[in-house]
């Protein structure tokens, strides 16, 4: 990859700057239906993000690396693209060499696995899950996928990284049917290490999921207390997440804007962003500009503590970068996102949240969250879950809806679980909310 960067200085014209963004990516797919490999995929890609600057203008350009003259392509179109470019003050390469507590997530247990044990892994989620409750059916899907990434950083300031890193994923969807109903949820998790995937607990919870929902009765629109299970309440702050960027401050994208140093949530919510979190699904050295990463609080007791940003966002809006510059994959520009983001656990177990009122909706499962605004906080949203009363189970609840303001939401947090639990890069523990407007028969 170093090559790379000496065939980019040798093209780039004198007056010109440049950061330079190589990845190389493989990935392997196994999915399998009845116990046994449906199919399998692999791929392997490399390609160059590049930035060129002159000034105050700046261009990006990327491409795959299949050739010199695709790199010497790549520097040319991008002076010429620059010089085009509308200024923009803010534009900035990192010129800060900072050294970071190195962390490697790179795992040459799982990668060096024979491909037959990997194959063994989604086979033996399906068959767990239909061994784990009579009432599930088939397992519509189940999948599993191990990448490889590998990337490499340099900018014309000399500040340079390279890191290796694989991640783990597995998918399984599974069909319960009792009497004439019939139900379908699915469980995802996310991990660094193949050995700490751990297998049970995901069929655990996905069987849950799609047992506990059958046979449900109907329910009346009303306003009461509910609890987001910890797999809803990660949901919602991945979906809303967006709010706490700087890239939505400087685009008066959020209605947080204004708000640093306010109450904004229930003094019970603490959100934290942490790109150094141990086994972190997110967990790097640096970020997509060569900071190095760090630990954020974004919401402490309530009172909001400050915007994640990138190096462009904090120069734009007058604050220091956090270590948040992310990129989806050398094809796309820096911007500020989350890395590691999950509201801080509680100190009650499910069993105490669902004690706390007399009735209370148990929430499962979301649908819809594509529709919801991150923008204003609002959202209305399909759901499922279980209705208890006085601790107990009453009926399972499916077909309904919820409407609400995710801000509101947060404020009217009354509980929180001890059962925090990541989704790949987000996690919640469950949420217990004095109420909500449930939109039934």
């Amino acid at each position: 990859m170093r090559s790379v960067i000496e065939k980019i200085k040798g093209y780039l014209k004198p007056q010109f700057e440049f950061e330079a963004y190589i990845q190389k990516v493989n990935k392997n797919k196994i999915t399998v239906i009845d116990e046994k490999v449906d199919s399998f995929s692999s791929s392997t890609e490399i390609g160059l993000g590049l930035r060129i600057k002159r000034g105050k203008r700046v261009a990006f350009v990327s491409s795959t690396l299949s050739s010199d003259g695709d790199i010497r392509e790549l520097v040319i179109r991008g002076m010429e693209i620059c010089e085009v470019m509308p200024e923009d003050p803010y534009v900035d390469f990192n010129d800060k060499k900072e050294e970071a507590i190195g962390i490697s997530y790179f795992d040459k247990e799982g990668v060096s696995l024979p491909l037959k044990e990997k194959e063994n892994i989604p086979i033996e989620v399906e068959r767990r899950c239909k061994k784990k409750d009579k009432r599930i059916k088939s397992v519509r899907e189940s999948s599993f996928t191990e990448t490889l990434s590998e990337v490499y950083y340099k900018n014309s300031y000399g500040v340079e990284f390279e890191e290796r890193g694989t991640f783990y994923s597995l998918i399984v969807g599974t069909l319960a049917s009792d009497g004439n109903d019939s139900n379908i949820s699915y469980e995802y998790r996310g991990v660094r290490r193949l050995r700490d995937m751990d297998i049970d607990d995901i069929v655990e919870d996905v069987v849950f999921k799609t047992v506990e929902i059958l046979n449900p009765s109907e329910m009346e629109a009303c306003t009461m207390p509910a609890i987001f299970f910890r797999e809803s309440s990660a949901m919602l702050l991945e979906t809303f997440s967006d709010i706490f960027l700087g890239s939505s401050l400087i685009k008066d994208k959020t209605f947080l804007k204004g708000r640093l140093g306010e109450k904004v949530f229930s003094e019970l919510i603490t959100i934290v962003d942490d790109g150094t979190l141990e086994k972190g699904y997110a967990t790097s050295s640096y970020d997509a500009e060569g900071l190095v990463k760090r630990k954020n609080i974004i919401v402490e007791k309530g009172v909001f503590k400050g915007f994640l940003h990138s190096l462009y966002t904090g120069k734009k809006s007058g604050y220091a970068p956090t270590g948040n510059s992310v990129r989806r994959g050398y094809m796309d520009e820096p911007d500020a996102g989350v890395t590691n983001i999950y509201i801080k656990n509680g100190d009650k177990n499910i069993e105490e949240l669902i004690g706390m009122y007399e009735r209370v909706l148990l929430i499962v499962d979301l649908m819809g969250l594509h529709t919801s605004d991150p923008v204003s906080g609002d959202f209305s949203l399909g759901v499922s879950g279980i209705l208890y009363e006085k601790g107990r189970k009453l009926s399972s609840v499916r077909g309904v809806t919820i409407a609400g303001n995710i801000g509101e939401l947060w404020n009217k947090v009354v509980g929180i679980g001890n059962d925090i639990k990541f989704y790949g890069n987000v996690g919640s523990p469950s949420l217990l909310v004095e109420e909500i407007a449930v939109g039934g028969k």
